[in-house]
């Protein structure tokens, strides 16, 4: 929060250094434009000054001779767009006159004088010289020129408007320029550290340079990256440890485990060996080989969340595999509680999928399992194939297989405990009011089964087989979804 504060101060700082500059180079344009203008004016008069108009005037005149104004002084006159002038002796009296209104008056008092002196005569401008011969007094027409504390012209007046413009488009190509290259340096300042926050979301190491305005933020990142780094290479190795303890504990178990089975099988074919310890002996081959079972659910499900197991990909038809499927289980499961109907619609029987078909019947046979394993009362089993519409053209078609049974379906509380150990990231889901509810469980929250320890109770509900079918659906560029309260298991690859 500090370092962005620094940030926002400095680009205050700037703001207000800019928006000094701007108000003093207005200030030095209109002053300059100003004296421009006074001096342009200036120069008019400095040319008609004093000594060239009296000269103009009283050229070749002898004492005692009346005032006369020259060819050239009426051009000069003309040229500097005065239109009348006179002469005005101490007493206030008029001398000498050229183009005088007749509303003129003759004589002049010195109130009067002074005050056309500095503003108008009968609303004409007027300018006053002092010469030897009297007070001269030269006019321009009426609305040429503003008379205020200072003096300007018509022509620049005129041309305020203009100047304004000008102005205005200097401030804004002013701010434009500023804004534009402050927007670049800014840009060019966040470019490392947006391409260091994409490298982190990818995963990958940042190293980015520490100068400039935001080297405080590209230090964190780098920080950032490092304990990332750190973690990323503990992780990794905490996972190759848990993988490898994993297959060490399973290879050490098979070694006693058919030892156990071995012995078992000995007994159970003993003649000797009684009712119930030949019961006994067969309880212990089955735990035996449940044991066995569940030693390779832990290996492949530690291999598929690794990402380890490699996919033996090849072309097959998943209807073949289905009829085999349903014909196993209809083999193991004796009685008449359980029935398995098969349904796969035309596209399916004829389509053929690339993908590995031990792992797909797998998934499929973990799912058949827990029909038959959770309703010992029997049930009706439906295994369904169908060819799903293609998403886009060229793609490769996608198919799903549904095993749905009539039986208690498939508790929330299995459904909680199998997304948060999916780490919240499963596509799995359950169907409520006729529309289908995605159950995303956040890391953050307590588990199902944390909450059930928690609370003292038992431990949470067996979720094996669920999870190793949706990995490999997962594996397969699908996923897995509960539907319709739990009855209803979809893959989809």
């Amino acid at each position: 929060m500090k370092n962005l504060l620094q940030i926002y101060g400095k680009y205050i700082a700037v703001t207000w250094i800019i928006i000094f500059l701007l108000l003093a180079g207005n200030l030095g344009a209109l002053f300059y434009i100003g004296v421009r203008s006074r001096n342009l004016q200036n120069g008019l008069e400095v040319a008609s000054g004093v000594g060239r108009f009296a000269s103009e005037l009283f050229a070749g005149r002898t004492a005692g001779e009346p005032l006369a104004l020259t060819e050239e002084g009426e051009e000069l006159l003309e040229k500097n767009r005065f239109v009348f002038l006179f002469v005005l002796d101490e007493a206030g009296d008029v001398i000498f006159d050229w183009r005088c209104p007749e509303d003129f008056s003759d004589h002049y008092t010195a109130g009067e004088v002074a005050s056309f002196s500095r503003w108008y005569l009968r609303d004409y401008p007027v300018k006053v010289w002092n010469t030897d011969e009297g007070l001269l007094v030269a006019g321009r027409e009426k609305g040429s020129t503003w008379k205020m504390t200072m003096e300007y012209s018509e022509i620049f007046m005129r041309n305020l408007a203009f100047h304004l413009k000008i102005v205005l488009l200097v401030n804004l190509a002013i701010i434009l320029t500023v804004v534009a290259y402050l927007g670049y340096r800014f840009y060019r300042s966040m470019k490392p550290l947006s391409g260091g926050i994409a490298m982190l979301s990818r995963n990958e190491r940042v190293c980015l340079p520490e100068r400039g305005s935001l080297s405080t933020l590209a230090a964190q990142l780098n920080r950032t990256s490092d304990i990332l780094e750190r973690q990323k290479a503990y992780l990794e190795q905490r996972d190759s440890a848990r993988t490898e303890w994993i297959a060490g504990v399973s290879h050490d178990i098979r070694t006693p485990l058919a030892v156990i089975m071995g012995y078992a099988d000995r007994l159970e074919r003993e003649e000797r060996l009684s009712g119930r310890g030949r019961a006994c002996t067969e309880a212990i081959k089955k735990q035996s080989l449940q044991i066995r079972k569940l030693i390779e659910d832990l290996n492949l499900t530690s291999k598929l969340a690794y990402h380890m197991q490699p996919l033996r990909v090849h072309a097959f038809r998943p209807a073949a595999l289905l009829r085999e499927l349903a014909a196993q289980t209809l083999n193991e499961e004796e009685g008449e509680q359980y029935g398995v109907e098969l349904s796969m619609d035309k596209d399916f029987e004829q389509i053929s999928i690339q993908g590995d078909e031990e792992l797909l019947a797998r998934a499929v046979g973990n799912l058949l399992n827990n029909s038959v394993r959770h309703n010992p009362q029997g049930c009706r089993i439906v295994l369904e194939g169908s060819v799903l519409p293609r998403e886009e053209d060229g793609a490769s078609p996608r198919i799903r297989i549904a095993v749905t049974d009539t039986g208690v379906g498939i508790p929330r509380e299995v459904i909680e405990t199998l997304n948060a150990a999916a780490g919240g990231t499963s596509k799995t889901g359950v169907q409520g009011d006729g529309a289908e509810e995605q159950i995303c469980v956040d890391p953050g929250r307590e588990s199902f089964a944390g909450r059930v320890q928690a609370a003292g109770g038992t431990r949470p509900p067996h979720v094996m087989g669920l999870r190793i079918a949706a990995q490999i659906a997962e594996a397969h560029g699908g996923f897995l979804r509960v539907l319709e309260e739990g009855r209803r298991v979809e893959i989809v690859v």
